[in-house]
């Protein structure tokens, strides 16, 4: 399967307004295969986003090292190949759409690497069947709901072919049926393009839908494994200022009271099935 991202030992640090030095990451040692789907989650200021930066090389390490494909992003000439291979969607779609209509937004990022004009048509009529929205092509996105204009900034990525994807909260301004979209188009471009996810959210019911779940606190990987391991610590969770998914705190809370629930159950589903054979 072959590594996709590595970090080793990274620290990211800063100075603060008053020129002391703020670490906003430390010692973080952990693994992304090719086509892996791993979730990130944590608190507010637990370093999510600042460690997605590093994935793409628009930060570097200040101490440690941070390989994409075994390219190191400290070597500026990296910088170029490692974008190429890693594409970044951000929160706010509006901030990521630069073109008046949608097939023409798709398009930009593929004119911009110099691909022939013939692939460029094919590439953004793929992408944007990737995402859902070849309807939509001739849109303009100022007419699109929330949750399209995201499937477009997606699509506006895949068309430059990337071999993985990092979605920083890419579902924080949206309303639960676009987060929905967006979850679907990611875990459908995960299953079936065998695209590498790094999916960084504070909606613990979106991290459930992952391979491996990273949870950060204060910089630091505080623990991580499979979302059924990771998830059923729902104190551990609590103690970091997060959230279980609903269906794992009811669990705990039956378990408590002598029914015989899986450890494992953390999705609404299981807890039906748990308690309804």
């Amino acid at each position: 399967m072959g590594e996709m991202i590595k970090t080793i030992n990274l620290r990211h640090s800063y100075p603060g307004p008053d020129g002391t030095e703020v670490v906003a990451l430390e010692d973080i040692s952990m693994t992304v295969n090719a086509g892996e789907f791993v979730a990130v989650i944590g608190a507010n200021g637990s370093g999510k986003s600042t460690l997605a930066k590093h994935f793409n090389a628009l930060l570097v390490p200040t101490g440690g090292e941070c390989l994409v494909a075994g390219l190191s992003t400290t070597v500026s000439e990296n910088v170029w190949p490692i974008r190429q291979k890693v594409g970044m969607v951000f929160q706010n779609p509006d901030n990521q759409i630069v073109a008046a209509v949608v097939e023409e937004d798709v398009a930009f990022g593929p004119e911009n690497l110099g691909v022939p004009p013939a692939e460029i048509v094919a590439r953004v009529a793929a992408a944007l069947a990737a995402v859902g929205m070849e309807d939509y092509r001739h849109h303009g996105p100022h007419l699109l709901s929330g949750g399209q204009k995201q499937r477009v900034a997606i699509a506006g990525v895949l068309a430059m072919h990337p071999q993985c994807l990092v979605l920083d909260e890419p579902t924080a301004m949206l309303d639960p049926q676009g987060r929905g979209e967006v979850l679907a188009t990611v875990a459908r471009l995960n299953r079936e393009e065998g695209i590498t996810i790094i999916y960084i959210t504070h909606f613990m019911e979106e991290a459930v839908t992952a391979d491996r779940v990273v949870v950060l606190d204060a910089g630091r990987v505080a623990f991580s494994g499979p979302p059924a391991e990771v998830f059923c610590r729902v104190e551990a969770l609590k103690a970091l200022g997060l959230d279980a998914p609903l269906a794992a705190e009811v669990a705990v809370l039956l378990r408590a009271e002598g029914l015989a629930v899986p450890a494992a159950v953390i999705t609404d589903a299981e807890l039906a099935v748990a308690l309804c054979p």
